[in-house]
């Protein structure tokens, strides 16, 4: 398979096999990626998961045989997670998004009081005045963003580690392929579902 797309990422290696699974009964090549040492060392993909990964062309069909939604965001509001993720560099950068019935209507840049470039914990009092922001214009919190500031877009342990309402949309930007991207995903049961961004 050449230029490869994550679908979903685990902190285990059955779980990522069982998706796999799903994928191959109906007609999709799908692989599991788990950097383990060749076998030897089998916690040595912690920091990066377990990932089912698909053909680029193969990744809206994936989508839809796990019934991945689709998360609708502006090109304003990506520009603006993506100047963030810079300004903050080496360090993660992290923030809310905010929006109605699948639609990203605004981002939060909020400050990271862990000042670190591999964790981030939101600033207490801007993730506050955030969600006042949010309801005073009549949208919802319904996610959050950080930045891998020289890894990929995809979620890490402590990432998923980490937890978070099952019903956010958790965008990660991050270098892909010389570049930098943003990836959305569901946290959930250990693992990371991707959910597809379509820019308006």
């Amino acid at each position: 398979m050449n230029d490869l797309a994550t679908v979903a990422v685990y902190t285990t290696r059955s779980d990522a096999e069982i998706v796999r699974a799903r994928l191959v009964s109906e007609g999709i090549e799908a692989i599991v990626i788990a950097d383990d040492e060749g076998g030897l060392n089998p916690g040595f993909y912690s920091r990066y998961g377990v990932r089912v990964v698909v053909a680029s062309a193969e990744l809206a069909a994936a989508h839809a045989a796990l019934d991945i939604e689709a998360v609708i965001i502006p090109r304003k509001a990506i520009t603006k997670m993506i100047d963030h993720a810079r300004a903050c560099a080496p360090n993660e950068a992290c923030g809310l998004v905010a929006g109605l019935e699948g639609i990203v209507t605004e981002v939060y840049a909020l400050g990271n009081t862990d000042e670190a470039p591999d964790r981030f914990t939101l600033d207490p009092a801007e993730h506050f005045a955030a969600i006042q922001d949010a309801e005073a214009n009549g949208w919802v919190v319904s996610g959050s963003f950080h930045s891998h500031p020289s890894s990929a877009p995809i979620p890490s342990a402590s990432d998923l580690d980490g937890g978070g309402d099952p019903g956010w949309v958790n965008l990660i930007v991050g270098v892909e392929d010389g570049g930098i991207a943003v990836r959305a995903y569901r946290y959930g049961d250990g693992g990371a579902t991707a959910v597809e961004i379509k820019e308006q």
